[in-house]
C-alpha cells in the first residue's frame, strides 16, 4: 500500500531516480546486442544492413537512415530513451544538491561528493569493473597485444557507466567555483523566480551547450551540457514555483516531448544515437529537454508517495547503477556458447532478471563489507544505504 508524502519531502524525486536508474539498465541490455551503426559486442543480431563503407569493414557502417521495416522495438526503445534519460539524472541531481546543501557546507558536500563519486570510479573500476573491460578486451584485441596495455585498456574499458560520477564531480566543483563568486547568493535569488517561459527558452542554452566541450570519440562525455544541466536542477528547478507549475502543465511538455521524439527517430534511425552529428541537432536537444520538463511534472504527481518496496528500491537504486554494467558484460561473455541456441528475447530476459537480481544481490552483500563498501560505492563508516 502507498502512502502519498507532502512535496516537500521530495519524495518523487526519489522514485524518479531509481526508476530511471531501470530504464538504463534496460537501455544497456538492448545496448549489448545493438546492431545499429556499428558491430554489436555480442552479435547475436548480426551487423547492421546499411551499405558497409569501402575500407571500414566489419566495424564502422554507414551512417542511413533504415526504412521501418527494418526496425526492432530494442533499437526503436534506445532512441527514446537515450537524449533524455542522462540529461534528467543531472537536472535530479542538481536539485538534490539545492537540497543538500541547506543542511550542508560547501565543503562538506564536496567532500562527500568525491568519497560518493571519485573513489568508485576509480578505485572501484581498478579492483572490480576492470574485469569487464578485460572481457570486452578479450573479444576484440589481437592475442599477441602486451598484457600490460591489455591492462590499461581493460581498466580504461571497465570504466562503463562510471562516466557519469566523473562528469558529476566536475558539475560539483562547478557550482562550488559559483557560489564561491556569488557569496551573496544572487543567482539562488534569480532563479527562485522562474516560470515556464524561462524552462521553455532554457532550450537555446542547452542547445549552444551540446554543441562544446565534447571529448572526442568518447560521446558519454559532454563537459558542458551535462554540467549545464546539473546546473540549472540546482538554480532553476529547484524553485518551488516552477517545479508547481511544471506539476499543472508538466502533460503538455510531456506530449510535446513524444511528439518531438516520434519525429526524432524516424530522422535518425539507424544512424548511431551517440554520434556527435545526432547530439548535437536541434531535434534531438529539443526531444531532451521537452522531455525532461514533461517528466519533472509528471514525477510530482504520480512518483509522490513512499512504500515499502519505494524506500527499499531508492536505497539499493544506487548500487544498481554501479554493478549493472559489469554483471551483465560478464553474464553476456557466460551466455556465448548458447546463444546460437537462444532466441534474442530468450537472452533479453535472461540478461535481465539475472543482471538485476545479481546487482541487488552484490549491493546487499558487499555494502556490509567495510572495503567493498567504500572502494565500490563509495560509502564511509556505518551507513550501508548512503
Amino acid at each position: 500500500m502507498q502512502t502519498l508524502v507532502t512535496s516537500d519531502r521530495k519524495a518523487w524525486i526519489d522514485n524518479l531516480r531509481w526508476i530511471t536508474i531501470l530504464i538504463v539498465v534496460v537501455f544497456h541490455i538492448f545496448f549489448f546486442y545493438d546492431n545499429i551503426d556499428s558491430v554489436p559486442i555480442f552479435q547475436k543480431l548480426g551487423p547492421n544492413t546499411s551499405p558497409v563503407i569501402p575500407g571500414t569493414e566489419p566495424v564502422e557502417y554507414a551512417s542511413q537512415v533504415l526504412p521501418f521495416s527494418q526496425w526492432t522495438f530494442a533499437g526503436v526503445f534506445q532512441y527514446a530513451v537515450y537524449q533524455w534519460f542522462m540529461l534528467l539524472l543531472f537536472v535530479v541531481s542538481g536539485i538534490c544538491a539545492k537540497i543538500t546543501l541547506q543542511k550542508k557546507t560547501v565543503r562538506e558536500f564536496l567532500r562527500n561528493r568525491v568519497t560518493k563519486l571519485l573513489v568508485p570510479s576509480t578505485l572501484g573500476v581498478i579492483c572490480v569493473h576492470w574485469i569487464a573491460g578485460w572481457l570486452e578486451a578479450s573479444m576484440f584485441m589481437p592475442a599477441d597485444v602486451p598484457v600490460a596495455v591489455k591492462i590499461i585498456v581493460s581498466i580504461l574499458s571497465g570504466t562503463g557507466g562510471l562516466w557519469f560520477c566523473h562528469v558529476l564531480i566536475i558539475a560539483c566543483l562547478m557550482l562550488a567555483l559559483v557560489k564561491k563568486i556569488d557569496k551573496k547568493n544572487k543567482l539562488e535569488a534569480l532563479g527562485e523566480k522562474s516560470n515556464l517561459l524561462v524552462a521553455v527558452l532554457l532550450y537555446f542554452v542547452m542547445f549552444g551547450e551540446a554543441q562544446v566541450a565534447n571529448v572526442p570519440m568518447v560521446t558519454t562525455y559532454r563537459m558542458a551540457y551535462y554540467p549545464m544541466g546539473f546546473m540549472l536542477g540546482y538554480y532553476v528547478f529547484s524553485s518551488e514555483k516552477l517545479l508547481a507549475q511544471l506539476k499543472k502543465f508538466g502533460w503538455i511538455f510531456l506530449l510535446a516531448g513524444i511528439a518531438a521524439g516520434v519525429c526524432y527517430i524516424f530522422k535518425f534511425y539507424g544512424i548511431y544515437y551517440a554520434k556527435y552529428e545526432v547530439l548535437n541537432n536541434w531535434l534531438s536537444v529539443l526531444y531532451a529537454w521537452l522531455m525532461t520538463l514533461g517528466i519533472l511534472g509528471f514525477a510530482q504527481n504520480l512518483l509522490n508517495f513512499e512504500n515499502k518496496f519505494s524506500k527499499y528500491m531508492s536505497g539499493c537504486g544506487w548500487g544498481i547503477y554501479i554493478n549493472h554494467i559489469t554483471l551483465m558484460i560478464v553474464i553476456n561473455y557466460l551466455l556465448i556458447p548458447y546463444t546460437s541456441n537462444l532466441s534474442i528475447v530468450t537472452i533479453y530476459i535472461i540478461e535481465l532478471v539475472a543482471s538485476l537480481s545479481l546487482s541487488i544481490g552484490l549491493w546487499e552483500l558487499l555494502k556490509r563489507v567495510p572495503f567493498f563498501r567504500y572502494v565500490l560505492y563509495g560509502i564511509k563508516g556505518k551507513n550501508k544505504n548512503a
